[in-house]
């Protein structure tokens, strides 16, 4: 198998990829049969290099198998074949690949859309995949128009190289937007309409929910660096001291504010809620006095513990411990 490192990503996130229901049902009377060349394939270790050859190995009841797992219309004519057409006939679907940049992958003779485009960056090749995951097939079908490479059709028509065109968010934003709300006297039905939002509801969810999950975890890694940073320099009775205080302080805040919204600003009333606020405030810092107080009665706090006991509760991760751990 080709080993290139464009090649191996792109297989490496097609590993995800489901087939639809239908190209399963059709392929599944070839399968084994695949399966036995294509093993005999890897055993070869097939290249671009050495496709055809291997091609010329096989019976004619092996290339029918190839013609008909493919679906191809026509027998394989292994000769007319490039080393493209004739390695990915040698593959599954999902490791089928544009190894000349032109736009398509040829299989056999035939030339295909990939189900991924190779021009994706990885995150929205990630979305993608999981949005198409989700639909049923028909939604599945009519969402791949968004993927349709009019660079592709562009270049063949008009005899110009081909320029790949980057499908990131933007494009497939407004490749929906045009299709959903289509101007100049072009049509999109209702029902194709209605699996494109499916299809577009679903990438969200997945393109968004993972930058989510990202962010969160940029920011929940900085919280711990700085919790553990403040745990070392201070030692762990003044840091509980200090974020008792944060919060005490937190708390007079909203009943602040809570009492202006009830009260008013007025002059007069402000020096009513500055009183009553200072009130609250020794009334909490003496209840975290008493806490404090009984606290030194029990164990004493051990810092190592404490950081891990916050994080395994947190479910953080545990680089920041470790660096912590390393100063001790």
């Amino acid at each position: 198998m080709e080993t290139g490192t464009t090649y191996q990503n792109y297989l490496q996130t097609m590993q995800n990829y489901q087939l639809s229901n239908g190209r399963k049902e059709y392929q599944a009377p070839y399968a084994q049969k695949f399966e036995v060349i294509f093993n005999k394939a890897q055993e070869a270790d097939i290249k671009l290099s050495n496709a055809k050859e291997f091609l010329h190995s096989l019976s004619p009841a092996e290339l029918t198998t190839l013609q008909k797992y493919s679906g191809l219309a026509d027998k394989i004519d292994i000769n007319s074949l490039s080393n493209e057409g004739a390695y990915n006939l040698l593959m599954h679907d999902n490791q089928q690949f544009d190894f000349n940049n032109d736009g398509t992958a040829e299989v056999g003779a035939a030339k295909r859309m990939l189900a991924v485009p190779i021009n994706m960056p990885q995150d929205v090749k990630d979305a993608y995949i999981s949005a198409m995951n989700s639909l049923s097939d028909k939604d599945k079908m009519t969402a791949m128009i968004l993927t349709f490479d009019t660079a592709r059709l562009n270049s063949v028509i008009n005899n110009k190289p081909y320029t790949p065109v980057k499908m990131d968010y933007e494009y497939l934003s407004t490749q929906v937007q045009n299709h959903l709300n289509p101007t100049n006297g072009a049509y999109t039905s209702d029902e194709a309409k209605a699996s494109i939002t499916a299809f577009w509801n679903a990438f969200n969810a997945a393109y968004k929910g993972e930058k989510l999950q990202a962010d969160n975890s940029n920011e929940q890694s900085s919280d711990v660096s700085k919790f553990l940073k403040d745990l070392h320099t201070k030692g762990a009775a003044q840091f509980l001291a200090d974020l008792n205080t944060e919060k005490i302080e937190k708390q007079a805040q909203e009943y602040k504010d809570k009492l202006i919204k009830e009260l008013g600003d007025s002059p007069e009333n402000m020096n009513k809620i500055e009183k009553l606020v200072a009130d609250f405030k020794k009334k909490l810092l003496e209840e975290m006095q008493n806490s404090l107080d009984n606290d030194k009665k029990t164990v004493p706090i051990n810092a190592n513990e404490l950081a891990q006991i916050i994080l395994d509760t947190q479910h953080k991760k545990t680089r920041p411990l470790e660096e912590l751990l390393a100063l001790l």
